[in-house]
């Protein structure tokens, strides 16, 4: 995921996501995966799967009680900091 990232693939990593959201084995695991795959897409130009994508992980967040996460948040997760993809797409 992080090579991913640092290369300037976001969509791949989105799809990435996606897949661990599926296979995850509680919602509120899934439903983060899920909320940072819809972030990607959205940054990758891909806004209509990705409001889909918010849409539906934000309403599971809500069910929840959970806040919905940033980006950075992912980034944290990866140990990247929140410019490097910036970088990466600039390259």
């Amino acid at each position: 995921m992080k090579r991913l990232l640092t290369a300037g693939r976001e969509l791949e990593a989105a799809r990435l996501l996606q897949r661990a959201a599926a296979a995850a084995g509680d919602e509120v695991t899934s439903a983060r995966l899920g909320y940072w795959a819809g972030l990607l897409l959205i940054s990758c130009g891909r806004e209509v799967e990705g409001t889909l994508a918010l849409e539906r992980a934000a309403a599971a967040l809500d069910l929840l009680g959970l806040p919905q996460p940033a980006l950075e948040g992912l980034f944290q997760q990866l140990g990247l900091e929140p410019d490097d993809l910036a970088e990466a797409q600039e390259d």
